[in-house]
């Protein structure tokens, strides 16, 4: 656009809404699987490169229109060993596309069905389903933060708890032990312990 003379707001919108309605037209169908061929034909495919990490959170905001309603919007940022990274937003209730959107992104990456990637999320529904069926290769982690912070939970929790409990006969420590094994479960979570840790729980 010509930045030497002023431009009429209205320009400026109408030409934004003409360029995302010709992006839109150029995104291909929405699909639930984007996994196509068998291991056979992935093992075919060239060696893939680095490994492919992506974080992905959804939040909810507040609707101007209405205050009283909300609707949820996903970010997150894929992040390739060696290039670039590259961020991505939508609105899973205004998009008619939003796994062809995230697919897009990660294949404008240079993903292939061979390679790893790692998807590090809160485990909610909608970015959980957003990101299944998108490469046989994908790994589906909790991150560090979200584990963390339900932990933090437990833990003020227990430490509202008696220091002793029982009856006269039989007492038994309750808040010591149980803030010990909170800890105890962040330690063997960090270490990828995951049985002990559902033993502790």
């Amino acid at each position: 656009m010509p930045i030497d003379t002023h431009i009429r707001t209205t320009s400026i919108r109408n030409h934004l809404h003409r360029v995302a309605k010709r992006a839109e037209t150029e995104l291909g169908e929405e699909k639930f699987d984007y996994i196509d061929g068998c291991p056979r034909d992935w093992a075919a495919l060239p060696r893939p490169p680095a490994p492919l990490n992506v974080g992905i959170d959804g939040g909810y905001v507040r609707n101007w229109d209405d205050k009283k309603t909300h609707f949820e919007v996903i970010v997150g940022k894929s992040i390739p060993e060696e290039g670039a990274s590259k961020c991505f937003g939508l609105v899973p209730s205004f998009d008619d596309k939003p796994k062809r959107r995230l697919f897009e992104v990660l294949k404008g990456q240079g993903m292939q069905l061979n390679q790893q990637i790692v998807f590090f999320s809160d485990g909610g529904d909608t970015v959980r389903n957003l990101q299944l069926y998108l490469n046989p290769e994908a790994e589906h982690l909790l991150d560090w933060f979200h584990v963390t912070m339900r932990l933090t939970v437990l833990k003020q929790t227990a430490k509202g708890l008696p220091v002793i409990f029982g009856d006269e006969e039989k007492q038994y420590e309750l808040k010591e032990p149980g803030l010990k094994a909170i800890e105890s479960i962040k330690w063997y979570l960090w270490h990828g312990n995951t049985y002990e840790a559902l033993q502790h729980l």
